[in-house]
């Protein structure tokens, strides 16, 4: 893996048989929780974590005992939560604004560990959400739609990865985070194309999507108390690893579509010759995508490592076709 590491080129780039040799070697390669992201100092973002069978009361008053949850909440979901002999069992923790700093990675990785040793469980119903401040698209709507275009085409990939250590979504995830590209490309009777938007809330993602921004409502707000981009796909998940791969994945997909590096023409003609996919063959592999996307978006070999680590699962066998 050292090799693979210390490569400087784009994976795309490499033969067939050394990807595929890549791909053998991932089954025994781990990722390890790091003290930073390199993301910038002023972009924050913040967590919910749902979780099942255990009573909130006790949750609270673990997170009580240790400094620096003193902004952190715990809540009832739908998704999660029922009672027993009036008593709320199982939902979500959710966290205050966080940034890419030791300090903060240490918060979540202690908050893990308290639901861990609760023994909290996740399940087929609890999912990880990941918000992300609405400044990183730098108060213009044209960063959203590069953004929602580059979501589009890679979502098959994108989803797949977001399952974590599973192999398929959870059951009620076309419920809860519903795929977009669909709707982005065909449009419906509320999505304008993209073309026409002037506005995030036009796009019409709301809590039932994979993407969220119905708390995006004004481009120039100062004053929206949640004016952020909420990403709802990723199963649940009490693995700091996966947490912190996660959230690199998604901001740094963000910061690709407001950089010198995004390829208009590009994503224009993958966007243009985009068909949508069966919901179902999310769970499958896409080598070459899956290979596309961390070329596109990371510069270190180590998140694209990372990355396809993720994707592939434990077991799996993948071929480049």
């Amino acid at each position: 893996m050292k090799d693979y590491l210390n490569y400087t080129g784009d994976f795309s780039d490499l033969s067939r048989k050394d990807l595929e040799y890549l791909f053998i070697l991932l089954e025994n390669y781990k990722i390890r929780y790091r003290k930073n992201l390199e993301i910038p100092n002023n972009l924050g973002f913040g967590l919910e974590f749902e979780f099942e069978n255990v009573l909130l009361y006790y949750v609270k008053k673990e997170m009580s005992k240790a400094l620096g949850f003193e902004d952190w909440h715990v809540y009832k979901d739908k998704s999660c939560s029922y009672q027993i002999d009036g008593f709320d069992v199982g939902g979500e923790v959710v966290s205050p604004i966080l940034y890419d700093t030791l300090h903060d990675w240490e918060l979540i990785g202690n908050i893990l560990s308290v639901l861990r040793g609760l023994k909290a469980d996740i399940t087929d119903n609890t999912s990880f959400h990941v918000h992300i401040g609405a400044q990183i698209f730098k108060e213009d709507i044209k960063y959203v739609i590069r953004f929602v275009k580059v979501w589009s085409i890679f979502e098959h990939v994108i989803f797949k990865f977001a399952f974590g250590n599973s192999g398929i979504p959870r059951t009620k995830i076309l419920e809860f985070a519903h795929p977009i590209a669909e709707e982005i490309i065909h449009g419906n009777d509320y999505v304008l194309s993209l073309d026409e938007i002037r506005k995030p809330l036009e796009l019409s993602l709301d809590k039932t999507k994979a993407l969220n921004l119905s708390n995006y409502h004004n481009l120039f707000s100062d004053e929206e108390v949640n004016n952020d981009i909420e990403i709802r796909c990723a199963n649940g998940t009490l693995d700091k690893n996966i947490v912190q791969n996660t959230v690199n994945f998604y901001i740094k997909l963000m910061l690709y579509c407001v950089s010198d590096k995004y390829d208009e023409k590009l994503i224009n003609r993958l966007f243009d010759r985009l068909k949508s996919k069966e919901f179902k063959l999310y769970q499958q592999s896409y080598a070459k995508d899956a290979v596309m996307l961390v070329d596109m978006i990371f510069d270190h070999s180590l998140d694209k490592i990372n990355f396809l680590k993720q994707y592939i699962k434990q077991g799996e066998v993948v071929f480049v076709r």
